[in-house]
């Protein structure tokens, strides 16, 4: 026994390092699947070989071991070989390059050759302890699941699902969801709210189902159980419905009475502003003489959207315009003119407002409101003392704006007459546009001269000072210095 204990420890000690590791190795195995780890041979530096070992030369087989120094295996000025990873490796997700495009001369990746000195060997041994796939534990044994008592529904898995969501963002039972709908209590059921609600509301075939079921209510879903709940409220679907109408017009209201009242006053000031008629004539002469002996000469009137050509009609001067002559002109005789954009605040604000899809719109709610007045008619007493007034009292508000809508139109046609337009054709929308950036052209060319004289006030200074400095230097008298000598 002595002897065979010997003869292990010998063998032991000829294995060398290489043997001893890959034996450790080839010990792992993975708890998954209770398999042996196959290990590719380390190759053994042969520095580190006994004289038994060092049978083979370094020039057959190169170095790789990474904590050695090379002076005694006489590998250093040969390159590494490719290293491989002994466990399975995390992916390093990159584009692989094609070899010919590496491969170029003036490629960064051929620039140093693999066997360079100047090349760094990362640690390999540590980039495999960091960045290997950790083994995955064995599964324990699952206990058995209790079985969940089925809940019987008699709605489509995904209405269901919807309808669940739905109801949790209250917060409550679903007797008091259906409470609210009874009593119109409109805090917790906005616009948005009721607009999923009556999406989700049951089918016929949903109720009949949900009536004919006898069995015990605890054992149905959720979303069964608000069924039965709403079920219970007489006319729901009328409540919800003149609910939802009556926040949809206060919405409305608020929304476009504001655009309403604005159109009406930019027309009311294109109307009634006086600079705008005076500027206008001024304009008419100025054109007028620039085209006289043309045929759009000796003018007596002209489309409002040529107040923006003002701007596009180009002096000798650089930088200079039609409309730059003309400030300079209502500058120095008709300084009250300048004035002008105030006027025009108004018309401004309401550019963007589209005045036939604000009547679309309303409308559209009050032909929604007229229906929802028939049915509450036939209804029940409850549901008519319950939504009657609220109905009644969005009916005259949206009456009310469309009679402001009716005033809008009269100044439109009057309007239309003022500026020599079509009555059919004539576009508030176009007309405030252009009154809009007309403005804008005004400001910005009235600022652009303010400019012009500041700037022609500094150099007329400049000028100045450098008349007088040139009167303050002496002067030599050549002839009077001859004449002396």
């Amino acid at each position: 026994m002595a002897e065979q204990e010997g003869e292990k420890s010998n063998q032991s000690r000829k294995m060398g390092l290489g043997q001893a590791a890959e034996n450790l190795l080839s010990s792992m195995q993975c708890p998954n699947h209770l398999k042996r780890v196959s290990r590719r041979k380390l190759q053994l530096c042969p520095g580190n070989m006994s004289p038994s070992q060092q049978g083979v030369s370094s020039s057959s087989q190169p170095c790789s071991n990474l904590e050695c120094n090379h002076l005694t295996c006489g590998c250093g000025g040969q390159p590494h070989p490719k290293k491989t990873p002994t466990l399975r490796m995390k992916m390093f997700h990159w584009q692989k390059l094609p070899s010919d495009v590496v491969r170029q001369s003036r490629s960064m990746w051929a620039v140093l050759p693999s066997s360079s000195k100047e090349l760094v060997e990362p640690d390999y041994a540590s980039l495999e302890l960091l960045f290997s796939v950790p083994p995955t534990a064995p599964m324990e044994k699952m206990r058995p699941k209790i079985k969940k008592i089925k809940e019987i529904t008699f709605i489509g898995p995904k209405k269901s699902l919807l309808l669940s969501i739905f109801l949790k963002q209250f917060k409550c039972s679903n007797e008091e969801i259906a409470a609210m709908i009874q009593k119109g209590d409109s805090s917790r059921l906005d616009t948005e709210i009721l607009k999923q609600l009556l999406k989700l509301l049951p089918e016929d075939h949903e109720i009949n189902s949900l009536k004919s079921y006898k069995e015990e209510k605890t054992e149905l879903a959720n979303a069964d159980q608000f069924y039965l709940h709403l079920l219970e409220v007489p006319s729901y679907h009328l409540r919800i419905e003149c609910m939802l109408i009556c926040e949809e017009t206060k919405i409305q209201l608020e929304c476009l009475w504001p655009k309403a009242q604005a159109i009406r006053a930019a027309c009311e000031t294109l109307l009634t502003s006086h600079r705008l008629l005076v500027f206008c004539q001024l304009i008419l002469k100025v054109g007028n003489f620039l085209n006289y002996g043309h045929h759009t000469g000796d003018a007596e009137g002209f489309k409002i959207s040529a107040l923006l050509r003002l701007a596009e009609t180009k002096a000798n001067q650089s930088h200079i315009t039609l409309l730059h002559y003309i400030l300079e002109e209502i500058e120095k005789n008709h300084r009250d003119l300048l004035q002008l954009p105030k006027d025009l605040d108004f018309v401004s604000k309401a550019a963007g407002i589209h005045f036939d899809a604000m009547r679309a719109e309303a409308g559209a709610n009050l032909k929604k409101l007229l229906e929802i007045e028939k049915r509450l008619f036939l209804s029940t007493d409850d549901v008519k003392m319950q939504h009657a007034k609220s109905v009644q009292d969005s009916l005259d508000a949206s009456k009310d704006l469309q009679k402001e809508f009716a005033s809008i139109e009269r100044k439109k046609e009057e309007l239309a007459d003022y500026l020599c337009e079509d009555r059919t054709k004539l576009s508030l929308e176009d007309v405030f546009r252009t009154m809009k950036t007309f403005r804008e052209l005004f400001l910005k060319a009235l600022q652009e001269n303010q400019e012009r004289k500041g700037q022609a006030a500094k150099s007329e200074k400049r000028k100045k000072q450098l008349k007088e400095e040139d009167a303050k230097r002496p002067k030599r008298e050549y002839g009077s210095t001859f004449n002396e000598k």
